[in-house]
């Protein structure tokens, strides 16, 4: 049975590695054989021959270090902050039935908002820069945390309930060891979830407002037709997002591992 889970396991890994390989090489086909447009959509090789300017170009390779500090920075700390705050509420509404129902009006009805819209609020109550850029994240980061960690909570199996009230486990003790490990998966995908939506936001916000990072790079790049250079800023988002999800998923398997993956 060890030996299946292992194989089974090595074919999803080898269908995770294959198919973006195959749809790079489709493009590439595409390209050359001109059903593509290349001043639009260059091929990957190409790509990659642009991206090693920024090794090897001193002026580059400090530009893209620059605008990676710069989203790094807004994107650490607002999602962090969003992250903590929709667990810390997530668990409140779902412990709480009077919490729940005080603000579920208020979390159904802000959330389905599209973030950007919200940004000019942003702005006024925080002003033009940093701090209105890391609140908008932070708000995106909240609610998807918050829902996910609220369902987590509501929806454990009942028997769980049944047999901390038979044994009278104390509240605390019922918290920190049945309540929060069962709502664990749900919370996991929740962060992770989260964590695509903070990209999104970080990449919309400095293209509307930012005079750096690495949404600012993608949006100049392409003014410019600096095509090759914009799609190295797409790959560095979808980059980060494939391997901080894969983190998170991880983390959540050693958290849960009776519920991995």
């Amino acid at each position: 049975m060890r030996r299946d889970r292992t194989r089974t396991r090595h074919r999803r890994q080898a269908w995770a590695v294959l198919t973006p390989l195959v749809l790079l090489g489709l493009w590439e086909l595409a390209t050359r054989v001109g059903v593509l447009d290349e001043r639009f959509f260059p091929p990957p090789t190409a790509i990659l021959h642009d991206s090693l300017k920024f090794a090897f170009d001193a002026q580059m390779r400090g530009e893209l270090l620059d605008a990676l500090g710069q989203s790094g920075m807004r994107l650490a700390v607002g999602f962090l902050i969003g992250a903590v705050a929709g667990l810390v509420v997530g668990l409140a509404t779902g412990l709480h039935p009077v919490t729940r129902y005080a603000l579920s009006s208020v979390v159904n009805g802000i959330y389905p908002l599209p973030k950007l819209a919200l940004f000019p609020l942003m702005i006024i109550f925080f002003g033009v820069g940093n701090v209105s850029m890391i609140a908008l994240i932070a708000l995106g980061v909240f609610f998807i945390v918050c829902i996910n960690t609220s369902s987590g909570v509501l929806y454990t199996n009942p028997v769980y309930g049944d047999v901390a009230t038979a044994f009278e486990i104390p509240r605390l003790v019922r918290l920190r060891s049945i309540t929060v490990p069962a709502a664990i998966p749900s919370i996991v995908d929740g962060v992770r979830l989260g964590f695509g939506q903070a990209l999104i936001i970080l990449v919309s916000t400095e293209f509307v407002s930012g005079d750096g990072g690495i949404g600012y790079l993608i949006w100049n790049s392409w003014q410019v037709l600096d095509v090759p250079v914009m799609f190295v800023g797409l790959a560095i988002v979808g980059l980060t997002g494939w391997l901080v999800s894969a983190a998170i998923t991880r983390l959540g398997n050693r958290l849960a591992p009776w519920h991995a993956e």
